[in-house]
């Protein structure tokens, strides 16, 4: 019998919220080693890399669920994987016991269930961000539309003039030039040189990737966190070519002197964007890189995607096949019934190495029986597979998957004739 769709609706919601909890974890980490190792280091372009493949891998490790034997490896590995996975052992959501409150009297059930409450706001925040970048970029191609007759095409960037409407900032291959600006010829080149640097080197792909994280993790703040830091190294990227090409005393006075500039539109690379002094500090600064400390995250790396990647599975007979029976012709010893093309104890084995003990049911730590029949043909083919005695958590599926996927049979033969003879299997789910 199949579960109550609100059933596998919270059981789909208490999934969310676990990856949630792993992948908001991933981030923590990954931002604390950034903010007390990486993050005085004038390996910018190293940063950078650092910092957009951390968001991918915290978003995408908790996805992943590969298999390791704990037997073959080292106990310290084991017992930090033990103490990473405990805080998602246990489900954050009963999904029986948050069930019963859905189907209590009217008079006695409240307006909206708390995790009614969530999944609403969670899709109102979703939507009105939505929007809100829809509307920015629009707000943008219109502009540009309507600055068209100051817009010129450029190396490989197009130089759209304001006219003090906006101020000077970069977006994908447009430089927005604030043309009423008080400044000199050399603070003009140096400012262009500062919003090329943004334009070459594709900044805006990472700012466009963030806002595109923002809407679907919008109530994460390690995801405002780690934008900030994105947009704060760009400038400090930006910053270090032109203070080469023009010297650092120079291009910091200029900083200094642009400080109290307004800012524009939010999904651009904008010039004074960031604090002016930390990033003088950036330009004047003598440090060598460390490049030792560009080799730990490696390891840390590799640490959160052992704990929350790999599923510890031991070795052993997990899946056991008990004898076939067949449920639809008494043979009688002149009959011949059907055995696959390999033989049974070769089928047997297919079977045990095919069907993988499900993820989902050894961390629900889920034991059992599954019966499965299934018809052989008059070709030796299988169909008409049924599920007698179901599992759940994915036992039922791989136990299908496994038998629809195996060889054929010979066919069984009753009074000289070839028949569909119905086979009936138990298959038994044992933890290690």
């Amino acid at each position: 019998m199949s579960q109550h769709p609100t059933i596998e609706l919270l059981e789909t919601f208490n999934q969310a919220l676990l990856y949630l909890l792993e992948s908001a974890t991933c981030l923590a980490v990954f931002y604390l080693l950034y903010h007390f190792v990486l993050r005085r280091e004038r390996s910018f372009q190293y940063n950078r890399f650092y910092l957009l493949a951390v968001i991918i891998f915290s978003v995408s490790f908790p996805l992943l669920e590969i298999d390791y034997n704990p037997d073959t490896t080292p106990t310290v590995l084991n017992s930090i994987h033990q103490a990473g996975n405990e805080a998602t052992d246990e489900p954050i959501i009963e999904a029986e016991k948050a069930f019963s409150y859905t189907i209590t009297a009217q008079s006695e059930r409240p307006f909206m269930l708390w995790w009614e409450v969530l999944i609403m706001l969670y899709f109102i925040g979703f939507l009105s961000l939505t929007l809100r970048l829809f509307v920015q970029i629009r707000s943008f191609k219109d502009f540009v539309w309507f600055k068209r007759h100051n817009t010129r095409y450029r190396e490989n960037y197009f130089l759209v003039k304001t006219d003090g409407s906006l101020p000077t900032f970069a977006f994908f291959n447009y430089l927005i030039w604030d043309n009423t600006q008080k400044l000199n010829k050399q603070e003009e080149k140096q400012i262009l040189e500062h919003e090329k640097v943004h334009i070459n080197q594709k900044h805006s792909y990472d700012v466009l990737f963030m806002e595109v994280l923002k809407i679907v993790f919008w109530f994460n703040p390690f995801i405002y966190l780690f934008k900030n830091l994105l947009e704060e190294i760009h400038e400090y990227e930006a910053d270090n070519a032109v203070a080469k090409a023009n010297g650092k005393k120079a291009y910091s006075q200029l900083l200094v002197k642009l400080v109290f500039s307004k800012m524009g539109l939010e999904i651009g690379s904008h010039f004074n964007k960031n604090k002016t002094l930390k990033r003088v500090n950036m330009i004047t600064g003598q440090k060598k890189i460390n490049v030792f400390k560009l080799l730990i995250p490696i390891p840390v790396a590799a640490l959160m995607f052992f704990i929350f990647s790999c599923e510890a599975v031991p070795a052993g007979k997990t899946v056991e096949i008990a004898d076939v029976a067949y449920d639809y012709n008494n043979f009688n010893e002149q009959d011949v019934k059907p055995v696959p093309t390999e033989g049974l104890e070769a089928w047997k084995s297919y079977l045990q190495e095919s069907i993988l003990y499900p993820s989902e049911a050894r961390k629900a730590k889920v034991e059992g029986d599954v019966v499965v029949s299934f018809v052989v043909g008059k070709s030796g083919e299988i169909g008409d597979i049924r599920l007698i005695e179901k599992l759940g958590n994915g036992c039922d599926k791989a136990v299908v998957q496994a038998i629809r996927e195996s060889d054929l049979w010979k066919p069984g033969i009753k009074d000289g004739k070839t028949i569909n003879t119905r086979i009936k299997v138990p298959i038994s789910f044992r933890m290690s």
